[in-house]
């Protein structure tokens, strides 16, 4: 708990572009390898944006409720979760030396998984509003749309300060991120709608 807090509170900073939130993650390798546990605290904003989609889908007419393919559906979107969870440190390691920022991976994927957190709760927020039916499908992308622009720049900033980065560095590694999440995400609709 000590160490969700401290993430919490390291998140924050370098939401308010506050360099010195580095200091409140633990940066070892142990503290590397710990912050890929933090998928488990995901799993609540995995299981709403699950039923978020399931529902629109419904509600846009795409699919019948009798007929959704629920296991397939499922399967294969966690699936895509877990791979889209370890893709970027992956690909950003074989590409680290390249670019010149080895010595700040450790500390970079540690601060990216903590603050996963942080980025959750809009859309968290976002996805209980539309399921109670508080908002329509149509205001759930917008504000969807909304948060995501906002979490990219939080992306950036936090690549900016934990890598030292320029900001075409910066833009880039964003961008990478954004980009294998649109391929995993293209990946998982055919795999279960076949």
């Amino acid at each position: 708990m000590n160490e969700i807090r401290a993430a919490l509170d390291g998140s924050w900073l370098l939401l308010r572009n506050r360099p010195e939130g580095q200091a409140y993650f633990d940066q070892s390798l142990q503290g590397f390898w710990r912050s890929f546990q933090v998928i488990f605290l995901l799993i609540p904003l995995y299981l709403l944006n699950g039923l978020f989609e399931r529902q629109f889908f419904i509600a846009e007419n795409m699919y019948h409720p009798e007929g959704f393919p629920d296991g397939a559906y499922w399967t294969a979107l966690f699936f895509g979760h877990g791979v889209n969870w370890i893709a970027m440190p992956v690909v950003l390691a074989l590409i680290a030396a390249p670019i010149g920022i080895s010595q700040r991976y450790v500390p970079f994927i540690v601060v990216r998984n903590w603050s996963s957190l942080l980025t959750a709760v809009p859309y968290m927020i976002t996805y209980i509003l539309f399921l109670l039916g508080i908002i329509s499908p149509g205001i759930t992308i917008l504000l969807a749309l909304t948060s995501l622009l906002a979490i990219l720049w939080y992306h950036f900033l936090i690549a900016r300060i934990v890598l030292q980065a320029s900001i075409s560095l910066a833009i880039g590694v964003v961008v990478l991120e954004f980009l294998l999440s649109l391929v995993i995400e293209q990946v998982v609709g055919i795999l279960w709608r076949v």
